[in-house]
């Protein structure tokens, strides 16, 4: 008998997509899924649209307050009977067959904590904007933590966790509007394995109210505390000088952010940082040169 996998996909203002994504579960060939919905307070049709589907595998959780996407989270999980947790959110989707690969991998692996794959990032318009992370990192499946300190390997409509490693490693930190999947993934891969399934199978799109671009801005004030609180608990497990690399990876990813979001000063110092910890100095100098808004005028 196949084991059953709860399907959690918390919704905020997602009549728009929740659909689309709902679509790409029920296409699914895997069937011994129960599907939570968790309405965060929506202002729009999202519950409406989601009691229109037929499945009696569908659930909907109207929460009566909006507690962002971890609590949202939180309150589905606390509903969860499956063995597995497959994470998707209302603007993203599936590819067919990607729930029967992942439970493939993890099924007889008691020890690993989940499961991941490759994602498309997907544009405005649903065009292939690029593929990430089709290979996992180059390491052991037992330290996949290191390298996710410095960046996001997982997207969230990749993971496949197991609920009992879920419930080990704790509730999602509700005090991060952003980066809290992150948060969640580096602690289920510091007490598990980490699998993957060397395929693109979610798809990842890019909507004007994504929480990526409402908190593009205000990234490092909680992406940053979150990292450096892993290195300090971890300290005596990281070979030496990965700290530097891990901080200097995270200041040029935010650098790079902020000048695509306009913040070009902000982003400088973020950069420079980078620099200083020895993160591609060349590659960073030569950014910082070409792509800040002076520059960018002149072209």
């Amino acid at each position: 008998m196949e084991p059953l996998v709860t399907v959690l996909i918390p919704a905020f203002n997602a009549e728009r997509t929740i659909a689309r994504a709902l679509r790409s579960v029920l296409a699914q060939d895997y069937k011994a899924l129960e599907i939570l919905v968790v309405d965060d307070a929506s202002q729009d049709a999202t519950a409406a649209v989601v009691t229109d589907f037929r499945d009696a595998r569908i659930r909907l959780l109207s929460l009566p307050r909006n507690l962002g996407v971890c609590g949202a989270t939180n309150a589905g999980l606390a509903l969860a009977t499956g063995e597995f947790v497959a994470f998707l959110d209302a603007d993203d989707a599936w590819l067919p067959g990607k729930i029967r690969r992942q439970v493939t991998v993890i099924a007889d692996r008691p020890d690993m904590s989940f499961v991941g794959c490759g994602c498309i990032f997907a544009g405005p318009d649903g065009e292939t904007q690029r593929i990430d992370d089709v290979l996992p990192p180059p390491y052991p499946e037992t330290e996949r933590w290191i390298p996710y300190l410095g960046a996001s390997y997982v997207s969230k409509p990749c993971v496949l966790a197991r609920r009992s490693a879920l419930a080990a490693a704790g509730p999602f930190d509700e005090r991060l509007p952003i980066a809290g999947d992150q948060d969640m993934w580096i602690r289920l891969a510091l007490i598990g394995a980490v699998g993957h399934v060397p395929a693109a199978l979610a798809i990842a799109h890019d909507t004007a109210a994504s929480l990526t671009k409402r908190y593009a801005l205000r990234e490092a004030e909680f992406l940053l505390p979150m990292v450096r609180k892993h290195l300090a608990a971890q300290a005596h497990r990281l070979p030496p000088g990965a700290r530097r690399r891990i901080l200097g990876q995270r200041h040029a990813a935010i650098g790079r952010n902020l000048y695509r979001a306009g913040a070009w000063r902000r982003g400088l110092r973020h950069l420079f940082t980078a620099v200083l910890l020895r993160n591609d100095p060349m590659g960073n100098a030569w950014y910082m040169l070409t792509a800040a808004g002076p520059v960018q005028r002149v072209k």
